[in-house]
């Protein structure tokens, strides 16, 4: 089950081996992240990138599987992360081909 983990580190580079708690903020390194459904998956939620976000424990814990208005918010926020990580990358892409 830890394939989602590797997914998220994979497209979420740290700052200088820091990650950060979408809740509290708190600065955790990698080996003390929990990484959290928005979506728990048994309310359907899955291994997507868009549904993967950084928590520390203790928020995670005291999340559980709670759907409450936040998942709106956290869901579009990765949602918007990742077309803008996703156009720029296309871009960059294109750019590099026309000179090829």
């Amino acid at each position: 089950m830890a394939g989602y983990r590797d997914k998220y580190f994979e497209n979420n580079k740290s700052n200088h081996g820091w990650y950060t708690c979408v809740r509290c903020g708190k600065k955790l390194r990698k080996s003390d992240v929990d990484i959290d459904h928005i979506i728990p998956q048994n309310w359907g939620g899955k291994h997507n990138l868009n549904n993967l976000q950084c928590m520390c424990k203790h928020c995670n814990r005291s999340k559980q599987d709670n759907v409450d208005f936040n998942i709106v918010k956290d869901y579009s926020r990765n949602v918007v992360k990742n077309t803008k990580k996703n156009i720029k990358k296309n871009v960059k892409n294109s750019i590099k081909n026309l000179f090829k």
